[in-house]
């Protein structure tokens, strides 16, 4: 039994220093980065805490997030001193809950890396703010004062205007320096019509081809030029389809008005149908489609052969009116 246990601890020993021999220049490397951080912490650390306990670094309402990053990194900073000291006395750290603290500490770093860079700017500039407040409540004597006034005035002729950058305003050649201001000479812009004729063309062309497809003396021609059936409508008197489909239209509309107490709206094309209905009641029937718009497409060409002049458009406008109390008469006969 005696000698089981000699040979268990002879073992032991024996794996212990196979593995310092194996991990031995990982601890070196990691002990010598490990003594250089520890040098520079600590002369950061003591001058801070000199100032903490001379009351120069006023720690209340600061920043919470800082201070839960401050406790991450001194935890992490005990669990790798605790590791390393594991990893020198040979002892297996194989699930030791050192290491996991080591992973979750790690992975919180990480996952907060983000807030680092957007915090960024905001701590930025509140520690300048406070750098700035510290060094005013310091500058009590007069050279303190000078030398602060000598900052600010570096920091504000960085926005002063550069005389260099200026444009010269340079005379153009072949004119002479006299002093006189003589205004520049501009190229005249002529306008081109060409866009407006056009849409008025387009427009013309779209008229006519209304105009023909509701007039029916020309439907008549194109259906017996294609050799089409004809086709029989009603369209006399207050007999037509026509006629009737509108006067039901106008008592919905009528009833919908009563109930919602509001006009309902009427558009042009009612209103041309309306008109055409008129007419149809009135007995002229089809025989003047189209004369009110062929009637207008020749005044518009009157228009452009007098290039615009006033008599023209008073000639246009009288033919306007008259072409309008003209209407109004057929409607009252």
């Amino acid at each position: 039994m005696a000698a089981a246990s000699a040979a268990a601890e002879a073992n032991g020993e024996r794996v212990a220093e196979i593995l310092v021999r194996d991990d031995a220049p990982k601890l070196l490397a990691a002990l010598k980065e490990m003594k250089d951080g520890l040098d520079l912490v600590r002369g950061k650390v003591e001058a801070i805490t000199r100032k903490v306990k001379e009351n120069q670094l006023p720690t209340a309402n600061g920043i919470g997030y800082l201070e839960a990053k401050n406790h991450l990194l001194l935890g992490y900073c005990q669990d790798i001193v605790y590791y390393l000291l594991r990893k020198a006395k040979g002892l297996s750290v194989d699930g030791h809950p050192v290491v996991r603290s080591l992973v979750e500490i790690r992975l919180f770093l990480e996952k907060i890396r983000p807030i680092d860079k957007k915090a960024e700017y905001q701590i930025q500039k509140l520690t300048n703010a406070a750098d700035g407040a510290t060094a005013r409540e310091k500058a009590g004597n007069e050279d303190v004062k000078g030398k602060g006034e000598h900052l600010d005035e570096e920091d504000l002729l960085k926005y002063r205007p550069n005389p260099d950058m200026m444009n010269t305003k340079s005379a153009p050649d072949g004119q002479d320096n006299d002093g006189i201001y003589r205004p520049p000479k501009f190229m005249p812009a002529s306008i081109d019509d060409e866009d407006k004729r056009r849409k008025q063309d387009s427009r013309k062309d779209k008229a006519i081809a209304r105009m023909a497809k509701e007039n029916p003396y020309i439907k008549e021609m194109i259906d017996a030029a294609a050799d089409r059936p004809e086709e029989w409508k009603e369209t006399v008197g207050d007999e037509s389809k026509e006629f009737v489909r509108y006067m039901r239209q106008r008592e919905e509309q009528e009833k919908q008005e009563e109930e919602l107490f509001t006009r309902a709206p009427v558009t042009k094309r009612d209103k041309q149908i309306e008109k055409r209905i008129r007419r149809q009641l009135n007995g002229l029937g089809g025989l003047t489609d189209g004369f009110d718009l062929g009637m207008n497409m020749l005044f518009d060409g009157d228009k452009e052969d007098g290039g615009g002049s006033s008599k023209s458009h008073g000639k246009s406008g009288k033919r306007k009116k008259h072409q309008k109390s003209s209407s109004k008469k057929r409607k009252r006969h």
